[in-house]
Order: structure tokens, then C-alpha cells, then sequence
């Protein structure tokens, strides 16, 4: 019998703040249900969406440094979403990362490649979203 691993969220609408209470594993998240589109209180959806797509790569960038010994002393990475609002949808997700260590001795699209494939955010959104990413090392 195949395993699927299961993830349980609960939402409630908070009305006077025009949030999205997620509740997940004890821990809270508020989210931007403002139909007037001020988003004063919390993160968008389509924010959220960037932001696991950032999460999830990280986390997996992290395994494959820790899996092969690379020290590095900081990961900085920036996300920019584009959203064609006439469809609605959420068309394309840049990220660049610099690693603050030393990966001279990787193909560093070899490393993106291995990153991207193990991260279940990035298969989730790939066939829908076009991502494009980079990777660079500094010191």
C-alpha cells in the first residue's frame, strides 16, 4: 500500500481584521483576505505561495550543503512573483540565492537542479508557473 504523508490545516475567517487564520500543527498564520486589496495586516495569498516556493527550495538547498560537508555561514535569497491579473494567475517565480561559503567545486546548476527536484513545493508548481533560478556562491 503506497504511504502518502498527510498535511491538516484549519482556516477561520477573522472578519475584524480581514485575515485568514491558518492554523497547522499548532502554529498560526494570518493571511490577506482584504477584498479591497490592502494588505496592511498580513501576507497575501500569492505572497504565501512565493514564500513556500522560497521555504521549500532553502530547506533543500541546506540538505544538500549539510549532505556534502560545505560550510557556509548565510543564505540570502530574493523572490519576485509576476501575476497576469486578466486570467487571474500567478505566471512566473524568479529567485536568485547567494551562498556564503565556498561552492567553487560545483556545477552550480547542477546543484539547482538536484535542489529544485527534491522539493515538493517546486514539482507542485512547475508545470503550472514558470520558475526560473539561480544560484551563486560569494567568498
Amino acid at each position: 500500500m503506497e504511504f502518502l504523508q498527510e498535511f491538516k490545516l484549519k482556516t477561520k475567517f477573522l472578519p475584524e481584521e480581514s485575515v485568514a487564520l491558518h492554523i497547522a500543527r499548532d502554529l498560526e498564520t494570518k493571511i490577506s483576505v482584504n477584498p479591497d486589496r490592502k494588505h496592511k495586516n498580513a501576507h497575501t495569498p500569492v505572497e504565501m505561495v512565493i514564500a513556500a516556493l522560497g521555504s521549500c527550495v532553502m530547506i533543500n538547498l541546506q540538505r544538500f550543503l549539510l549532505d556534502e560537508g560545505v560550510k557556509y555561514s548565510d543564505i540570502d535569497m530574493e523572490l519576485k512573483g509576476y501575476r497576469d491579473p486578466e486570467i487571474p494567475k500567478l505566471v512566473k517565480i524568479e529567485y536568485s540565492i547567494k551562498v556564503d561559503g565556498n561552492l567553487k567545486e560545483y556545477d552550480l546548476e547542477e546543484v539547482k537542479a538536484k535542489i529544485e527536484k527534491s522539493s515538493t513545493t517546486y514539482n507542485t508548481l512547475k508545470d503550472a508557473v514558470e520558475i526560473i533560478g539561480k544560484i551563486e556562491f560569494s567568498k
